[in-house]
C-alpha cells in the first residue's frame, strides 16, 4: 500500500507565496517584479568603410553608430578591434555604457591608421554584459599614397648676385589625393654643401598644416648663391613624415657677380735710380663678370708704398660694367735702392676689392764733380774771368738725370755760370757733362762760393774762390776774350731729358773721338 503524500495546510500555501512575493519585491529595483528580458533584437553598425587614408598618417576618429533594434535590452560591456590586421586601426572609445532598448544608439570611434598601401580588414567585435552572444562586424579600411602637385613644377630664379642677393618666389601647394595629408618639411636634393636653396618660414602657410583633399598652403623658396656657378636642385614636399614623389618641383637659378682684374699683374716698373723718377705706367682694369661693380676708393698702400705716385686714375666713383675697362696711372720714383713692391687697391661694393701688384727697383744714383774746388787767382774788379770748365760724371749704376745748376753762398753774386750742359741732361753710367763758371768780382777782396748741380741722385758741390783786386789806373777795365769757337767740323746733336724742358747741345768732336756739351 503506497505511503501518502503530505498536503501542506491553506495556510501554510498563503504563507510561502506571500513570502516570496517580499523577496520578490526587496531584490527587484524599483519594485518590480520580474527581470528585463535579456534582448534578442538586431544591432547593426555603420559605417564600417573609413575613409580613405594616407599612409603613415593616423586619420582623425570616425564615428561608427551602433543601433539596436528588436524586444528587450542589451547591455554592452566593451567593443575590441580584433583580425590580423587589426593594427591598421585605432580604438578610441565608445559612449555606449548604458543599456541600449529598441531604437536607441550609441557610438564608437576608431581611427585608420594604414601602414601601407591597399586595403586593409578587421572585426570591431561587440561584447555583451549577460548571455547574448557577442555581435563582429567587418571594418575595413585603404591605404592611398599622398598625391601633391606643386604650382609652379619649376623656377628659374635666373643670375643673382653670389653672397650679396636673395630672390625670392613663392609656390603653391595643393592636395590633389584622396585623403587628408599633414606637412612636415621641404628638402632639396643637390651636391653636399650647394645650399644655395632654402624655405622661409615668413610668408609660408604651409609649415604642421593639416591639408584635406583639394586644400592648399604657400611655400615661399629662396635662393642664396654663394658661388658663381650654376644651381639644380629638386625641391621635396614630405607629409607625414615621408616625400611625396607627386609634389616635387624643380629649381634653379645662377651665381653671378662682378669679375675685375688688372690685365697685368704684377706690374714691372723696371729700375730707376733712389731719389729720381722712374717709369709711369698705366694700369688698365677689366670687369670679366655678369655684373657692374663699383669702386669708391683707390690707393697705393703697403710695402714700399711711398716709392710709387698715383698720378690719376678713372676707375672710382661710377660702376664699371661687365666687359668695361678703366685705367689708372702710376709712376716709380724709388726713395731707396733695391728691390720695391707695393700694391694698386680699389675698394668699393664687392667682397675683396681689387688689388694690383707693383714691382720696381731702386738703383743707388751717384754723381761727381771734377774738380772738387777751383781757386780762379786774381781778378781785377768789375771784370770777369774765363770760364772754367767742371766736370759732372754719373759715377751710379743707372741712368741720372740733371734739373738744377746753380751758386749759393754769402758771396754767390761774385761767381757767374756761362755755360750748362747738365740741365736736362740724361746720363748714363760713367757719362759726364759739363758746366762753366767765370769769377766776376766786384771789389777787391777773397770771394767764396760754391757750385751746386742737383738732380735724381744728391747733388754735388764744388767750392769756388777767387781774390778780387783793385785794378791799376793805366790798364783799361775790359771782360776777358770769349772762349774760342768750336771746330767747324762738329756736328751737334740735341737731346731732352725726359723730366725737364731744357736742352742741351751735345758737340762731337769727330777729329778726336771725344765729345763735350755745351
Amino acid at each position: 500500500m503506497p505511503t501518502p503524500i503530505a498536503q501542506p495546510s491553506r495556510f501554510g500555501t498563503t504563507v510561502l507565496i506571500l513570502l516570496a512575493l517580499v523577496l520578490a519585491a526587496l531584490v527587484l529595483p524599483g519594485g518590480a517584479l520580474a527581470a528585463p528580458e535579456e534582448g534578442n533584437g538586431t544591432l547593426t553598425a555603420s559605417p564600417l568603410t573609413l575613409p580613405p587614408n594616407t599612409v603613415n598618417y593616423q586619420s582623425s576618429p570616425q564615428s561608427i553608430q551602433l543601433s539596436y533594434e528588436g524586444e528587450g535590452e542589451v547591455s554592452i560591456n566593451k567593443v575590441t578591434i580584433e583580425g590580423e590586421e587589426a593594427g591598421e586601426f585605432l580604438f578610441n572609445g565608445a559612449n555606449c555604457a548604458s543599456s541600449l532598448g529598441n531604437g536607441q544608439s550609441c557610438e564608437t570611434y576608431v581611427a585608420s591608421k594604414a601602414t601601407n598601401l591597399g586595403l586593409h580588414h578587421a572585426w570591431l567585435t561587440i561584447v555583451y554584459n549577460g548571455p547574448r552572444p557577442e555581435d563582429r562586424f567587418e571594418l575595413s579600411d585603404r591605404g592611398v599614397a599622398p598625391q601633391l602637385t606643386v604650382e609652379p613644377a619649376s623656377i628659374d630664379f635666373g643670375l643673382v648676385r653670389a653672397n650679396r642677393e636673395t630672390l625670392f618666389e613663392t609656390v603653391q601647394v595643393k592636395n590633389t589625393g584622396e585623403a587628408e595629408v599633414t606637412f612636415n618639411f621641404v628638402d632639396f636634393q643637390m651636391p653636399p654643401g650647394e645650399n644655395a636653396f632654402w624655405t622661409e618660414s615668413n610668408g609660408s602657410t604651409c609649415w604642421g598644416s593639416n591639408l584635406a583633399p583639394g586644400q592648399s598652403c604657400a611655400l615661399r623658396v629662396a635662393f642664396s648663391p654663394h658661388q658663381r656657378i650654376g644651381y639644380a636642385a629638386e625641391m621635396r614636399v614630405f607629409v607625414n613624415n615621408v616625400p611625396s614623389a607627386a609634389g616635387a618641383a624643380t629649381v634653379s637659378g645662377e651665381g653671378g657677380g662682378a669679375t675685375v682684374q688688372a690685365t697685368e699683374n704684377p706690374v714691372s716698373f723696371g729700375a730707376a735710380s733712389a731719389g729720381s723718377s722712374g717709369a709711369v705706367r698705366t694700369i688698365t682694369l677689366e670687369n670679366t663678370g655678369n655684373f657692374g661693380e663699383a669702386f669708391f676708393i683707390g690707393v697705393v698702400a703697403g710695402g714700399d708704398a711711398g716709392s710709387f705716385e698715383l698720378l690719376s686714375e678713372h676707375c672710382t666713383m661710377h660702376e664699371l660694367a661687365p666687359g668695361h675697362t678703366c685705367s689708372a696711372q702710376v709712376r716709380f720714383h724709388p726713395l731707396t735702392p733695391g728691390a720695391l713692391s707695393a700694391h694698386l687697391a680699389f675698394f668699393g661694393e664687392g667682397e675683396g676689392g681689387v688689388m694690383v701688384q707693383l714691382e720696381g727697383e731702386g738703383l743707388l744714383g751717384a754723381a761727381s764733380i771734377a774738380p772738387g774746388s777751383f781757386d780762379f787767382g786774381t781778378q781785377a774788379a768789375n771784370t770777369r774771368s774765363a770760364s772754367h770748365v767742371f766736370t759732372v760724371t754719373n759715377a751710379g749704376s743707372a741712368p741720372l738725370g740733371f734739373d738744377h745748376v746753380s751758386i749759393g753762398g754769402a758771396e754767390q753774386d761774385q761767381f757767374v755760370v756761362s755755360g750748362d750742359d747738365c740741365s736736362g741732361d740724361l746720363l748714363a753710367p760713367a757719362e759726364s757733362c759739363e758746366v762753366r763758371v767765370r769769377f766776376a768780382p766786384d771789389s777787391a777782396g777773397v770771394k767764396h762760393a760754391v757750385l751746386r748741380v742737383s738732380g735724381d741722385a744728391p747733388a754735388v758741390a764744388s767750392s769756388l774762390t777767387g781774390t778780387g783786386v783793385e785794378p791799376p789806373p793805366s790798364v783799361s777795365q775790359r771782360v776777358a776774350p770769349p772762349a774760342a769757337a768750336s771746330s767747324s767740323k762738329a756736328k751737334k746733336h740735341r737731346h731732352r731729358h725726359p723730366h725737364s724742358g731744357s736742352r742741351f747741345v751735345r758737340r762731337y768732336d769727330v777729329r778726336g773721338g771725344r765729345h763735350a756739351r755745351r
